[in-house]
């Protein structure tokens, strides 16, 4: 009888624990997916993009400008 009241105890404790990490994971899981989230972390992407695109071409330009030169040099053009 005390075996089964103790593992009777056991189990509503462990269901208790499981059930209220359940609940938190998805009161965290609803918060982080909110239209405001998405959107927040969607434009820090896309900003972010924007920012290695703009680095990007800059860079390709830099170095278009150079190999022109370059090629000038070779060619006597200047």
């Amino acid at each position: 009888m005390i075996r089964r009241l103790f593992w009777g105890l056991v189990g509503i404790g462990l269901g208790a624990v499981i059930g209220a990490a359940v609940v938190r994971w998805a009161n965290q899981t609803k918060a982080r997916m909110s239209p405001q989230n998405v959107a927040r972390s969607a434009s820090g992407v896309l900003a972010d993009w924007r920012d290695r695109a703009a680095e990007a071409i800059v860079a390709g330009a830099e170095e278009m400008a150079r190999r022109e030169a370059e090629l000038r040099d070779e060619l006597g053009l200047r």
